[in-house]
Formats: C-alpha cells, sequence, structure tokens
C-alpha cells in the first residue's frame, strides 16, 4: 500500500490562514507592548497589567498586590496599542467610542483601553487568564472561608440557590465564582454561561 499524501481541504486552508494572521497580529501587540509588557505576560505570576493616564506602568503579582515598574509610556505608544487592539478585533476607537473591550488573540487576555475625553489621556489593562482554577477547599484551606461556609456555598450551588458575587477590582469575584462552577461540575448539571467578556472557566 502506498502512501498518498492527504490534500488540504478549503476548511484545512481557511483555517491554517486565520491562525497565521492571528500569529502576526498577536506578534504586533506584543512589538507595541515592548519587552517589559511582553514579559509581563509570559510571567504565570502576573494577574495584571496597567496603564494609567500619567503613563505609569503597573504590574500586579500574585501574592505582591501592585507593583510601579518605574515605566512611563508615552500617551503616543498607549494610544498606539489602544488602537491596535480595536482594530484586531475590527474596530473602531476614536473621541466618539473611546473605550475598547477585546480578548487578546491566543491566550485570552481581557483587555480594556480607554482614550480621551473618557479619560484625561489613553490608559489601558490587561488581565490575564487564571492559570489555576481554587476550588471551595482552597478557600478553606487559606482560612479564607470557614469550613462551614464553603459548606453553605457549596450546598447553595446544589440546591440551585441564587448567589450573588460582589466586590471591587481585582477583589477575586471570578476566582470566588470559578470555585463555585467547580462545584456545579460535580452536580452533572448543564450550565450556560452569558458573558460580555469571557472571564469564566
Amino acid at each position: 500500500m502506498s502512501d498518498i499524501p492527504q490534500v488540504p481541504t478549503e476548511l484545512d486552508i481557511q483555517a491554517s490562514l486565520i491562525a497565521e494572521a492571528n500569529g502576526r497580529r498577536r506578534q504586533m501587540l506584543l512589538t507595541a507592548f515592548g519587552p517589559i509588557i511582553e514579559a509581563a505576560l509570559q510571567d504565570d505570576a502576573v494577574i495584571e497589567i496597567m496603564v494609567n493616564p500619567d503613563g505609569r506602568l503597573w504590574i500586579e503579582r500574585v501574592g505582591e498586590g501592585r507593583v510601579d515598574m518605574d515605566v512611563l509610556l508615552q500617551p503616543a505608544e498607549s494610544e498606539r496599542i489602544i488602537r491596535l487592539v480595536a482594530a484586531h478585533m475590527r474596530g473602531e476607537v476614536h473621541e466618539g467610542a473611546p473605550i475598547v473591550s477585546a480578548e487578546l488573540p491566543h491566550t485570552g487576555e481581557r483587555f480594556e483601553g480607554i482614550l480621551p475625553p473618557v479619560a484625561k489621556a489613553p490608559c489601558f489593562a490587561i488581565r490575564k487568564p487564571a492559570s489555576k482554577i481554587y476550588g471551595l477547599i482552597d478557600y478553606v484551606e487559606a482560612q479564607i472561608l470557614s469550613p462551614l461556609q464553603a459548606k453553605a456555598l457549596s450546598e447553595a450551588v446544589v440546591d440551585r440557590q441564587n448567589i450573588i458575587v460582589v466586590g471591587g477590582t481585582s477583589s477575586g469575584k471570578t476566582t470566588l465564582v470559578n470555585a463555585l462552577l467547580s462545584e456545579v461540575a460535580s452536580t452533572g448539571d448543564r450550565v450556560i454561561i452569558l458573558e460580555d467578556t469571557r472571564e469564566l472557566q
């Protein structure tokens, strides 16, 4: 029996072209971000990267909180990054539509970019997806929840009770909801999640 080479289908070719284009877009973004932001995106300990309207770069690491990187981005650099992300989403960003909410290609980081007049100067935040999903047991082991509180939350999930999770930026809402969703996984129930920007796992 002879080896007959597989001829790629039209779908294979389209998928390959899309992957190639996404790879180029990702590389353009990484180049625009610069070496410090690119390194932070590849660092598993980093959970958020922020550039404030004053141009200062801040990085939040697990267990360390926010750290000023002593780096100043010029407004034109921040604006270029925001415009590149908008272009990736095939969208526009300008004075009449100054906010960009997007997911970066390949690795799924959440991006929020803001231009004037909403902010004094261009600024953005990049939130990385969780590298680890914590369960309620992890909250107990870290003494964030008591065993009784974890049991009450688990029972509320099993009993299909409504649970509202609220809090400020970087307060752990997504991490807690992911822990609750891991409880749903043990029930065998089918779950539909509606999000404007993908966060839950």
